[in-house]
């Protein structure tokens, strides 16, 4: 894994993992390090060390970005970037591992107190009024809703659920609009902050 951490925001507790467990790590001396190599299988950013976090997407293989900073502007950028993942380093060095260990096996992971901090609603609905949103949702709705959740982008929602993107497309903008918000990240932030769950357990059934 490739380093870029300058202002020392997370290598020093982090790298020592990475090697008790075997992952070889290199110290990046520049951003220029992460967009240029191209045998590493991850990157993992301080995201305030960098001021041109675009460049990022040019890096080959998956990058993590790692903030000190809680106010959630940051995700923002992470996703700018197209980063694999966001995390605050509040989190314990194991957890942060496993963030990130989620994030490079190609489920993104963004940091749920900055999600919260982001796009926290406004607090106009009471949870059983936010149940009773997310009860309206049809079987394929709330399969999606669940895919949202974790992460999917919508070509791999269309081949788990073996419909085409454009229906994909459609059953998003309809869990959307049953929920009032306007944005995927906004829907994450719905379910996290009302603390609902999905309707459907289990495998989806659809009528």
């Amino acid at each position: 894994m490739m380093l870029y951490d300058p202002k020392e925001t997370f290598v020093a507790s982090l790298q020592p993992l990475l090697h008790s467990r075997g992952d070889e790590t290199i110290r990046a001396g520049s951003v220029s390090s992460v967009t240029d190599a191209t045998d590493v299988d991850a990157h993992l950013v301080a995201i305030d060390s960098i001021n041109r976090s675009s460049r990022l997407r040019q890096a080959h293989g998956p990058v993590f970005l790692i903030t000190d900073r809680d106010d959630g502007k940051v995700l923002r950028q992470a996703f700018s970037c197209q980063a694999a993942g966001l995390s605050g380093t509040h989190r314990m060095p194991a957890d942060l591992l496993a963030a990130i260990d989620q994030a490079i096996s190609g489920h993104p992971y963004f940091d749920r107190d900055l999600l919260r901090a982001a796009l926290r609603p406004q607090p106009e609905l009471d949870r059983d009024a936010a149940r009773q949103l997310v009860s309206h949702l049809t079987p394929r709705e709330d399969d999606v809703l669940r895919r949202i959740m974790s992460g999917e982008s919508t070509s791999k929602m269309a081949a788990a659920m073996g419909v085409s993107i454009s229906t994909v497309r459609s059953h998003i903008q309809n869990v959307l609009a049953k929920l009032g918000v306007h944005s995927r990240l906004a829907a994450q932030a719905f379910v996290i902050n009302y603390d609902v769950t999905t309707v459907a357990a289990g495998a989806p059934q659809y009528s």
